[in-house]
């Protein structure tokens, strides 16, 4: 009797424990919608959603360009256009490098991605007198020494292929010279646009690009950097009595590639998060999609709200 007891006991506290299972999650209860009912949303003012329920986390995508929940898992696009575009600031040139091309700009879709062996008949000059499409890059022809371009080109015959681009700082000793000039690569983007319409940018020279350097002649190899704003070219005293022949290089450029558009995270867990503020700054039709999770190491269970806004032009604007 004692046994048959026991075993009783034994599977009553079995049902116990797997109803009070710790790898389990509640089921998410969650609702958006407008405060107060908003009737209509102007371009540059803030628009207030507000929620029911109380999931462990929300994410928050707004429905612009980067971030579309029906985005979330693309990795790859058809391309419509695309285009390129960039700024090149070069200063402290002296006499002997003044109405000079210092710095070129070339393009490749032979290039082997071997970054220690630079053949330069597998690239494409761009700039330049010589260059194919004579794109702007600094002559810094006068006294100052300084001088900023501004330039780019269509990409779209490249919408389709790999390919590399290069930015080629070339400057000879000159004994007369007591600096290298200074060549600062900023802005640079390419716009893509999708045949569905929306657009798509690249414009981080380190994360994005992936660009590296390729030194062909040199004595120190700092102040060369690719930031992720800036490629920096600034040879420093050390080199001045040798050539300098550098190469930015990009890693293979594949314009369909994209990477999956982000969502906000405004909310974690224990955190109280009734309502969200957000401002669209363009006019235009969004889908605003909230996702609420319930989580832990081992499940998850989530619920995605969406609500359709139109952004009307602001008329005090």
């Amino acid at each position: 009797m004692k046994n048959i007891y026991f075993y009783s006991f034994l599977i009553m506290t079995g049902v116990w424990l797997s109803s009070c299972d710790a790898d389990e999650v509640d089921c998410v209860d969650f609702g958006v919608t407008l405060s107060n009912d908003v009737q209509e949303i102007f371009a540059g003012e803030p628009v207030t959603f507000d929620f029911s329920g109380n999931p462990d986390y929300i994410v928050f995508y707004s429905g612009e360009d980067g971030s579309k929940y029906a985005n979330k898992d693309r990795l790859r696009v058809e391309i419509e256009s695309a285009e390129l575009s960039y700024e090149i600031l070069q200063q402290y040139t002296r006499v002997p490098y003044r109405n000079k091309e210092t710095m070129s700009i070339f393009i490749s879709e032979s290039f082997n991605g071997d970054y220690s062996t630079i053949k330069e008949d597998d690239w494409q000059c761009l700039s330049g007198a010589n260059g194919q499409l004579h794109l702007k890059v600094p002559l810094c022809a006068d006294a100052s020494g300084r001088e900023t371009v501004a330039d780019g080109m269509d990409l779209t015959a490249y919408k389709d292929k790999k390919f590399y681009l290069a930015f080629h700082y070339n400057a000879v000793a000159a004994s007369d010279a007591d600096t290298y000039p200074r060549v600062d690569v900023t802005s640079l983007v390419v716009s893509k646009k999708l045949k569905d319409g929306s657009t798509s940018t690249m414009n981080d020279p380190k994360s994005q690009f992936g660009f590296n350097y390729a030194f062909e002649a040199i004595t120190k190899k700092t102040n060369f950097s690719a930031s992720n704003t800036t490629l920096l070219f600034q040879p420093t005293t050390d080199n001045l009595k040798s050539d300098v022949d550098v190469w930015a290089i990009s890693q293979a450029i594949d314009l369909t590639a994209v990477s999956p558009d982000m969502g906000t995270p405004i909310k974690s867990l224990n955190m109280k998060t009734q309502s969200y503020t957000y401002t669209y700054n363009e006019p235009g039709e969004y889908t605003a999609t909230f996702v609420g999770s319930n989580s832990n190491a081992w499940n998850s269970k989530s619920m995605v709200k969406e609500i359709k806004i139109l952004v009307k032009e602001n008329p005090v604007n």
